[in-house]
């Protein structure tokens, strides 16, 4: 026995409001038949008449009477969940929540979104990409960007650009006026790289091991920037990505000998995901920036 449809509350309440079949037809759009089908299948399954049947009008027994008050409300709920869900799916409110491991890549997209949909709630986090990939999984990201050597199997995306490795070392250091460097050369000498999830010192501690080359890294950090400001203090080497690469006074930025692509940048998401209207358009923005 199915329960009570939302087509039929409706249909009752337009009867009771209208005053008759044909008229609650021409308010909600329909044949007076499915009005008359859908007011029948409540009476029959309750047991209940819900309207006394005069000529062409159709007056509501006490029976109903005492219920529609409620019926009314319940009508007008799912109006205002409607409502809401409209705003959602045409972005006029809702949320979206995105991580991202380099922001210079990051921003611009996120940037054309908000600039297009102002009315949705971001949350933006930065991360190391292994750690984007275990939010996103459970659940706690919409979006993630991560730098990865391909899209994992579990989920789906799009490559938005590739990278190589670079060095970053102050003007005085010997490596600053070289066109390249090695990884052979930079055995002994002192690193500072992303921490220890960061899929970029992933990537190139690999590369180190295929060349079977032991790295010393001294430091680790979080960002980009943070490697910047200790390479020009003279801590030590900084190891990152091209697409990091930006000027700043007191640093040269070396290319790593043969280095292939190591990686790219890629804006995964769950499949389940792909649905939601905000995932959508921000997935739009970003494959019309590639």
């Amino acid at each position: 026995m199915k329960n009570l449809s939302l087509n039929q509350l409706r249909a009752v309440e337009a009867v009771a409001a209208q005053g008759s079949f044909s008229a609650a037809a021409k308010q909600l759009g329909i044949s007076q038949p499915s009005v008359s089908n859908n007011v029948s299948a409540v009476e029959a399954r309750y047991k209940v008449q819900l309207f006394d049947r005069r000529g062409y009008s159709a007056i509501p027994t006490a029976e109903l009477q005492s219920l529609l008050p409620k019926v009314r409300s319940t009508l007008l709920l799912v109006q205002e969940m409607e409502n809401q869900l409209s705003k959602i799916r045409d972005l006029k409110q809702g949320q979206l929540r995105i991580g991202y491991s380099t922001y210079q890549v990051a921003m611009p997209i996120l940037a054309a979104f908000m600039q297009r949909f102002p009315d949705v709630q971001v949350e933006a986090r930065s991360m190391a990409s292994y750690d984007l990939l275990r939010d996103l999984r459970e659940g706690m990201l919409d979006l993630a960007l991560v730098t990865a050597r391909e899209i994992p199997g579990d989920l789906s995306g799009i490559e938005l650009c590739k990278m190589h490795l670079m060095l970053a070392v102050p003007k005085s250091h010997p490596f600053a006026s070289r066109s390249e460097v090695s990884l052979k050369d930079l055995q002994g000498q002192p690193l500072i790289q992303r921490e220890t999830s960061s899929a970029t010192r992933r990537l190139f501690e690999a590369q180190a091991r295929l060349s079977k080359l032991e790295m010393k890294t001294v430091l680790a950090v979080g960002s980009w920037g943070s490697i910047l400001e200790l390479a020009q203090a003279g801590v030590g080497i900084g190891v990152g990505l091209d697409i990091e690469v930006k000027k700043t006074p007191g640093i040269s930025v070396v290319p790593l000998k043969n280095s292939p692509v190591v990686a790219s940048q890629f804006l995964v998401y769950l499949d389940e995901r792909k649905a939601i209207s905000t995932v959508q358009a921000f997935l739009d923005i970003a494959n019309s920036k590639i």
